[in-house]
């Protein structure tokens, strides 16, 4: 498979181009049907999406919102946990986090470049150092593209740290001991359209042992116009927007996460089937702290195996749906 690696300067102008093969840089459910073994709460709303941008608060059938142990038991849905852990959403291309051919890995040290990097095919990319400018995906919309992020410092002057413009997919590996962080700035001249520090077109994954840190000063951190994906590592996101923003669905497993936002801080906003707008938190931590609503999910909220705890000013969880929330789940 060929690759292709363009790096634009600050005008805009091609620099350089790769081919692959040239490496530049150093490597540097438990299923439960028992219903008295595990209290659970379903509390469902009726809400409109727009109060998640403002509005008067409100929650659930009473109007109140959601909080650490409150809700109202719903005998219907005493079996929605056994039913939420019967399906494992992991695909296997989400759960691959080290190369499977160490041939095919096109590997940037990114402390050799500087402004814009187009990467312009699919494949495996390793990213490690430090970059002045922004890492822009554009591969055909039916390939897969897998960054893995060993140590890298992205800080863009103007849109997105990585923006995704197309791809079938993309998934990011946190890789294992190593610290990433990607910063904007509230510069987005020409880039109104991508309002996020890491923005994707498309579905997002992000996996791993290592840790991410996202500073987005223009607008959302993390956003995504399909389904964000967060299944391991440690993220923390700090944001003038939107902390994480998964237009069609956000699925949190097993993984350790820190939200820090002026605006929501957990967001979905379509509604659709095959779980589209659906928030899920399945297993590790999560916190958030938030200048509106905590979680404001389009469809249902799931919460279980794990720990949230929600500090808003506005609602903790605000939802279209139901939030189906397991004892303990939900901290103070």
């Amino acid at each position: 498979m060929k690759r292709r690696m363009v790096q634009c300067g600050k005008n805009g102008d091609m620099m350089r181009r790769s081919r692959a093969g040239k490496r530049t840089g150093n490597m540097t459910g438990t299923k439960t049907g028992k219903r008295t073994a595990r209290a659970v709460w379903a509390f469902c709303a009726a809400l409109s999406l727009t109060a998640c941008a403002g509005g008067n608060p409100a929650a659930g059938q009473g109007g109140e919102d959601i909080s650490a142990g409150q809700g109202v038991s719903s005998g219907q849905d005493a079996d929605w946990l056994a039913e939420r852990t019967k399906r494992d959403r992991r695909t296997n291309q989400d759960q691959i986090t080290e190369p499977q051919d160490e041939d095919k890995v096109t590997r940037i040290s990114l402390d050799d470049l500087d402004g814009r990097i187009i990467l312009a095919e699919g494949g495996d990319i390793w990213l490690s150092g430090r970059l002045d400018g922004q890492v822009v995906i554009e591969a055909d919309e039916d390939e897969l593209v897998h960054l893995y992020l060993a140590g890298v410092e992205i800080t863009s002057l103007n849109g997105p740290a990585i923006q995704i413009r197309e791809a079938a997919k993309t998934i990011v590996t946190l890789v294992s001991d190593a610290e990433n962080v990607l910063a904007d700035s509230p510069d987005y001249t020409d880039c109104e359209d991508t309002p996020a520090c890491l923005y994707s077109a498309c579905d997002l994954t992000v996996n791993g042992d290592g840790a991410l840190r996202v500073f987005g000063y223009h607008e959302d951190g993390v956003r995504s116009k399909d389904r964000i994906k967060i299944l391991g590592g440690t993220v923390a996101v700090q944001a003038k927007g939107d902390g994480i923003r998964g237009n069609d669905g956000i699925y949190i497993k097993n993984a350790t996460v820190a939200v820090e936002s002026e605006k929501n801080g957990l967001r979905t906003v379509n509604q659709g089937a095959d779980d589209r707008g659906v928030i899920e938190i399945d297993g590790g931590a999560v916190s958030v702290v938030a200048g509106k609503s905590g979680i404001c999910a389009a469809a249902d909220l799931y919460l279980y195996h794990g720990t949230c705890s929600v500090n808003a000013v506005g609602e903790s969880v605000r939802t279209e749906g139901c939030a189906y929330i397991a004892e303990g789940c939900m901290e103070d």
